[in-house]
């Protein structure tokens, strides 16, 4: 008759080996989510790509511009900003083309979203961080990816001279 001891290592050996099978079924599964999610974002820049050369074919530009750069709004265009397909606002997936901010550039033309956060950010008392700018377009149950989205919208804003931002965290409009 085995002692309570040797039931014990027993349990714990089985124990321990159905732990190391489940992570390696994880890290199995997790390789092929990784390969899926390569794919998602593939085919959502295929369409984000296919929609702008629609949108392009729509308002007449359908060749190379005298410029050379085909399909390539130009940045003296600063209002003119496609929409998402349905022509909603902030609808589709994110990267839509903003405009380099310039002299007399109109905030309110800015595709999607970027145009309520440079409001936002326009009217705030002071510096704003991604989680107020996030609960004021999206109230209190907005969670961790919006913040995201929208932390990713505010650096491309930068980038692009729209906000100002110092250490990467906090935004404001700047002076002009």
């Amino acid at each position: 008759m085995p002692t309570p001891a040797a039931v014990m290592k027993r349990r714990l050996r089985d124990l321990e080996a159905r732990a190391a099978e489940l992570h390696e079924r994880i890290a199995v599964l997790q390789r092929e989510a990784d390969q899926v999610e390569a794919q998602v974002t593939r085919w959502r820049i295929g369409g984000e790509i296919f929609e702008e050369v629609e949108q392009e074919l729509r308002e007449g530009g359908a060749g190379d511009r005298a410029d050379g750069a085909a399909g390539v709004p130009a940045a003296a265009d600063a209002g003119e900003a496609a929409e998402s397909s349905h022509g909603v606002p902030g609808a589709g997936s994110g990267s839509r083309y903003v405009p380099q901010w310039s002299e007399g550039a109109d905030p309110a033309r800015l595709p999607g979203l970027y145009s309520e956060i440079v409001s936002f950010v326009s009217s705030a008392d002071g510096p704003v961080r991604v989680p107020d700018v996030v609960r004021a377009l999206f109230g209190e149950g907005a969670g961790r990816s919006r913040q995201e989205g929208v932390r990713a919208q505010l650096k491309r804003l930068v980038e692009r001279y729209w906000l100002v931002s110092e250490d990467g965290r906090s935004f404001t409009a700047g002076s002009r």
